[in-house]
């Protein structure tokens, strides 16, 4: 048998990449299709209606070989011009980096930001629409990854809505945990990814996008052509995409989709908040404490206290007990401890990493207190 390149010792228990079945990693491991064979045209059609389905919504759906910054991209070049004036909302890393893409192509940006750990406030969202009715679009976080927080996305599309501008989500670390209705809660352009909790390994960013924002897309002069939606379109239309895709990770992505579409999208967020309001209560009761106050059911974030540093605690879990949890991130790197309830959000995952968590974080937060 020949050596292999890398042997992972430890399971994921981070907000994404999260750790994928047994099931979906025997599918991704299969021999797989020409990307030109109408059989692969058919996996990506079943792909594609199942997503409409959880999503609530009869919008195009476009994948791009990429992550979900690839996600996020695609949908900005592909929606405006350059000097297209948009409200960027922030509560985090990922709100931030709607910011440093939408200053990459030249945008004029008004910016919201919040503390991290804070979710938007609608009526600021309101007011921002009604100082400058020059905006085109909102450019918001669902699921904010780095801090753990959620954002009212019923409520700011209500808002986004009623002054008739386009609402375009990063919904790459809530789906699938949290719900989301895209056509009732007026979000235009949603962006997902395959690695977070629709459960399947990365390489896939699907950009779902409306008849609305589809009209600023066929006027959009930004520079573009790995992500044009007009060339892509074509391919859509027929069943395919308009570059060789990650073909494996569509047909895991298939395999998971498939899944939530028969336990129903319900059931499945139903679960995700049962086993992170579990999570949490058992680990508050024990005397740990979390940053958001809107936590999303896709992941928790437990704060440090002054004095204690996540990243060691982080490498002594892994080492020992072979589980990686997340750290912070920016200038939350060392302060946080990020356990993803993505994916495998379960019993048995939920008390290992509150039985590890007490062993090894505990009692140096207890002895800093």
């Amino acid at each position: 048998m020949p050596e292999r390149l890398l042997v992972v010792n430890y399971r994921l228990f981070t907000p994404g990449p999260v750790e994928v079945s047994e099931e979906v990693l025997e599918e991704h491991g299969k021999r797989f299709p020409y990307h030109r064979d109408r059989s692969f045209a058919e996996v990506v059609g079943r792909v594609t209606e199942d997503l409409k389905k959880i999503l609530f919504t009869d919008a195009r759906i476009f994948f791009f070989t990429s992550s979900g910054t690839g996600g996020m991209e695609a949908a900005l070049v592909n929606l405006f011009s350059e000097g297209d004036e948009v409200l960027v909302t922030s509560i985090g890393k990922f709100g931030q980096r709607w910011k440093e893409l939408a200053d990459t192509f030249r945008l004029k940006v008004t910016y919201l930001p919040f503390e991290f750990g804070q979710s938007v406030d609608p009526a600021m969202v309101d007011d921002a629409l009604r100082a400058n009715p020059l905006i085109k679009a909102v450019l918001s976080t669902f699921t904010e990854t780095s801090t753990g927080a959620k954002n009212d996305v019923k409520t700011m599309g209500e808002i986004v809505g009623r002054h008739d501008k386009i609402f375009v989500l990063d919904s790459i670390a809530g789906l699938i945990a949290d719900e989301l209705r895209m056509d009732a809660w007026n979000v235009d352009v949603a962006i997902g990814g395959s690695q977070k909790a629709i459960g399947a390994p990365p390489g896939l960013a699907a950009v779902v996008i409306n008849d609305r924002a589809w009209k600023l897309a066929e006027n959009s002069t930004l520079p573009k052509y790995y992500f044009n939606m007009q060339i892509a379109e074509k391919f859509r239309q027929k069943g395919f995409t308009p570059w060789t895709p990650a073909i494996t990770v569509m047909m895991s992505l298939a395999t998971t989709i498939k899944k939530f579409k028969e336990r129903g999208i319900e059931n499945v967020w139903a679960d995700h908040a049962h086993w992170a309001s579990f999570f949490r209560e058992k680990a508050g009761t024990m005397g740990f404490s979390f940053l958001p106050r809107n936590p999303s059911n896709a992941l928790s974030a437990i704060k440090m206290p002054d004095g204690v540093e996540s990243t060691p605690i982080i490498a002594e879990i892994k080492e020992k007990e072979g589980i990686l949890f997340a750290n912070g991130q920016a200038e939350l790197k060392g302060k946080l401890i990020r356990f993803g309830h993505m994916g495998h959000a379960n019993e048995q995952d939920t008390l290992t990493a509150l039985r590890v968590l007490e062993h090894h974080a505990l009692p140096k937060i207890k002895e800093a207190q």
